[in-house]
């Protein structure tokens, strides 16, 4: 079992990770719910269950969701990659997708040999590159960043090196939680945004997302 606190530390409860990739806690608590899904540790239902690779889990499964695939083929394809990769089952050009269905890639340098996850039917052509853009890798080919796209062109990042993994604007640090507490107590755009070292643009863009979620 791994010790690596990208998978250990719980992080974030289940809303929270909603609310900052701007989908409905329910989403994800069904997504929570599925059998190896998502990493969600012990824990009550309202604390904090999910590490880091959680959060990364479902940023990932919410770009597929934008691609077009379903539910049943990220689930039925996921279960099979986390079966043959285990903790690894993110590593860094291991998979990929064909519109309809999550293709794994287990070839061990040389050229790609792709197959559809779900019953390893091998030769599949027209490889599209899925929505591991957002990760950003360390050295051990495993994520160690990720950006949380909901906020637009707005350069949110998870780092669990950096306010104990909260999302943080990444040219200035700030906490996306402190910029809207800020937001929801009064304060003018402007006022914040210079309060937190951080563009009207930014602030502007990240209340803006949780103003669409919540309407």
């Amino acid at each position: 079992m791994t010790t690596d606190t990208r998978f250990t530390v719980p992080l974030y409860s289940v809303s929270l990770a909603a609310f900052h990739l701007a989908m409905p806690s329910r989403t994800l608590n069904h997504w929570a719910g599925k059998d190896d899904l998502l990493t969600l540790l012990p824990g009550a239902v309202r604390e904090p269950r999910l590490p880091f690779i959680g959060l990364v889990e479902a940023q990932f499964y919410r770009e597929l969701r934008k691609a077009g695939l379903s539910m049943q083929a990220i689930t039925s394809g996921m279960r099979e990659v986390r079966r043959e990769l285990g903790d690894r089952m993110l590593e860094q050009d291991v998979l990929a997708h064909d519109g309809r269905d999550i293709l794994m890639n287990l070839a061990k340098g040389g050229n790609p040999e792709w197959e559809r996850a779900r019953d390893h039917q091998g030769g599949l052509p027209k490889i599209i590159e899925i929505g591991l853009r957002p990760i950003v890798y360390m050295d051990d080919n495993l994520p160690g960043r990720v950006r949380l796209t909901a906020y637009g062109e707005t350069a949110v990042f998870a780092d669990p090196l950096y306010a104990f993994g909260q999302p943080i604007v990444e040219t200035s640090g700030a906490r996306v939680e402190d910029i809207l507490g800020m937001f929801k107590a009064g304060e003018r755009l402007s006022t914040v945004a210079e309060e937190m070292g951080v563009s009207t643009a930014d602030v502007e863009s990240i209340v803006r997302t949780h103003v669409a979620l919540a309407a």
